[in-house]
């Protein structure tokens, strides 16, 4: 049977400290929001997170920022083909996609994004499926960080790199090639090492320009210091000899050792267009004979 006794409890002071400790709770939680907002907008990275959909839920500040947007809350329910990246829009939401679909993330992947003021920078970004409490992907988390500078920084880096070694190269050619001048007369090219398609080029031109430049009457090539000479390496000579003489000029070649001589004789090549020395010294005095020294 229901008691009769009066009771303790009075509506006005429950309700009361209901009120109260609901009040206590959203300031609990409008304080940890605050924080979590505070934490967001604090780290040097651009934040963001969208529905299904790909609509935007919330970002941090760095994000509204790239988007040229006040505040995150002004981003809430737009999609990339309202932010200044439009021209990305495609490619990005096709990653959001993949990420969702497969419920993988993706991550540390660079990216190009347009700004608001018409340039273009370079990102690296992260991308992770957001889940529900079920285990269900229900969006997307994404971050990134402005690269550009980095980027630029590393393109330099390597076009200095391509230089120093085009200048190397160049540096280590002209040393495999010297041009010596021996008299206003004659100039002379000692070779060393094996010559290929494009050292040969390199010959020739070396060659035909210092004729060109000192109206030189013989021009003296000297492969002692060359290992092998094969068919290639004797019609880069014949070629060589033949463009000389159309300057006005003579080869002269030495360092006809025994077996190369025999070499060029089984391939059957024809000097007829240049003469031929066993030693430099003898190519000299070839010249010398002659007055051009």
């Amino acid at each position: 049977m229901p008691s009769d006794e009066p009771t303790d409890i009075n509506p006005a002071q429950t309700i009361a400290a209901l009120r109260k400790r609901i009040i206590e709770l959203e300031n609990l939680v409008e304080d940890r929001a605050q924080m979590l907002r505070l934490v967001l907008d604090h780290i040097p990275l651009s934040v963001f997170w969208k529905d299904r959909q790909l609509a935007y839920l919330g970002a941090n500040q760095h994000f509204a920022d790239d988007a040229s947007l006040a505040s995150p809350d002004d981003l809430i329910g737009k999609t990339d083909y309202q932010m200044p990246w439009v021209e990305q829009a495609e490619l990005y939401r096709s990653d959001d996609m993949r990420v969702m679909e497969s419920g993988e993330s993706v991550l540390n992947y660079e990216e190009p994004q347009s700004q608001a003021d018409g340039s273009t920078i370079w990102v690296r970004t992260s991308k992770v499926p957001l889940r529900d409490t079920n285990g269900h992907v229900v969006g997307i988390l994404g971050m990134y960080e402005d690269i550009t500078n980095a980027k630029h920084s590393e393109e330099e880096r390597i076009r200095l790199q391509e230089e120093i070694i085009r200048v190397q190269a160049a540096a280590i050619d002209e040393l495999s090639t010297p041009l010596i001048p021996l008299s206003p007369s004659v100039v002379a090219i000692p070779l060393i090492g094996s010559i290929d398609t494009r050292r040969a080029q390199q010959v020739l031109e070396t060659l035909l320009t210092g004729i060109s430049q000192s109206s030189a009457e013989y021009a003296i090539l000297d492969i002692t210091g060359v290992p092998v000479v094969d068919t290639q390496v004797a019609n880069a000579l014949i070629h060589a000899a033949t463009a000389v003489k159309l300057l006005g000029a003579q080869v002269i070649l030495t360092g006809i050792r025994p077996e190369v001589a025999q070499t060029l004789v089984s391939l059957g090549m024809q000097f007829d267009r240049l003469v031929t020395r066993s030693t430099l010294q003898s190519g000299i005095a070839y010249a010398r004979e002659r007055g051009a020294l």
